[in-house]
């Protein structure tokens, strides 16, 4: 909605001669408006945003929960010139002030990196992985495997947030997000955490990890010394898919192996150092494997399994 169309828009509803259908595109856009007022990027100055709120509050009686909408369009259109120019300049100041505020980190390399958070919390990040991460407690892994060390701060929680929408928020705890092929899990070494998934809330304790997986959330166990053990360098898998597997090889080698096989099946019980050579590790898995039986080709950074 353009500023010609939400001003005329407001005036008619003032005017009481708005249709149902033109209602309800300005209902849509409080809620898109609401939906932006959460964001963590202030989108004016606390002089400005206190004007508005002073000048709203004072058309908006007090109302039970279903004339509330109602009344927050009233306090619109009687504002019409503010919240036009708000809602225009707030794009414009979100994108400089981010900008400004997050900064990106991307390990092209096949050893974990050990990060330090502006609020001191510690990051191991693995190999061939890319985070975001402001000063206000806010980390966005784009890609990869993190292991975060959180410093506790009550008034501040931590928030790891992926691609997929999976959001983790901690006070202060030791857990690893991971997020590969639109998979996303979260699994805990101390303390609790909360991860949210769409409508879906679940609260992790040590040892608990949590997969989401194109809508479907599993949850099984997963020792806590082998998730401290990653930030090391070694990978312990213990009754692994085929899909655990192939993530490792990429995380220790940055080689993204192909298959045909189910990545579901397979059960590996593998202790991966960050020395081990992948000729070495291929020869290993082809001895043990079983249901199903796995042959690899390696042909520079190609990997196939079959």
């Amino acid at each position: 909605m353009d500023k010609n169309d939400l001003s005329s828009l407001l005036k008619k509803y003032q005017q009481g001669t708005c249709t149902k259908e033109e209602e309800q595109l300005l209902f849509d856009w409080l809620d898109a408006l609401e939906a932006d007022a959460s964001n963590e990027v202030a989108p004016l100055n606390a002089t400005d945003m206190e004007a508005i709120r002073r000048s709203m509050m004072e058309e908006i009686p007090v109302l039970t929960t279903h004339k509330k909408r109602y009344t927050w369009l009233k306090a619109a259109a009687a504002l019409v010139p503010l919240i036009v120019g708000t809602w225009l300049l707030w794009p414009r100041q979100q994108k400089s002030q981010l900008a400004a505020d997050w900064h990106t980190i991307s390990n092209t390399g096949h050893r974990i990196q050990k990060l330090w958070l502006p609020d001191s919390s510690v990051v191991y990040l693995g190999a061939y992985s890319t985070l975001q991460y402001n000063s206000s407690r806010k980390v966005i892994l784009k890609e990869g495997k993190a292991f975060f060390d959180v410093r506790t701060n009550p008034a501040q929680p931590f928030i790891v947030s992926d691609a997929s929408g999976v959001r983790t928020t901690v006070l202060g705890t030791s857990f690893i997000a991971e997020y590969n092929n639109k998979v996303s899990r979260i699994a805990v070494a101390t303390g609790k955490v909360s991860v949210q998934s769409g409508a879906r809330k679940t609260v992790l304790e040590p040892d608990q990890r949590l997969t989401c997986n194109k809508g479907t959330v599993s949850r099984d166990v997963v020792s806590s010394a082998d998730l401290l053990a990653w930030t090391k360098g070694e990978t312990i898998l213990r009754n692994a898919s085929l899909y655990d597997l192939i993530l490792a090889i990429r995380e220790h080698y940055g080689i993204t192996a192909s298959t045909k096989l189910d990545t579901r099946k397979g059960s590996y019980n593998l202790r991966i150092s960050d020395k081990m050579p992948l000729p070495a590790l291929l020869e290993v898995v082809e001895k043990i494997s079983y249901k199903p039986k796995v042959h690899f080709k390696l042909q520079q950074d190609q990997l196939s399994i079959e």
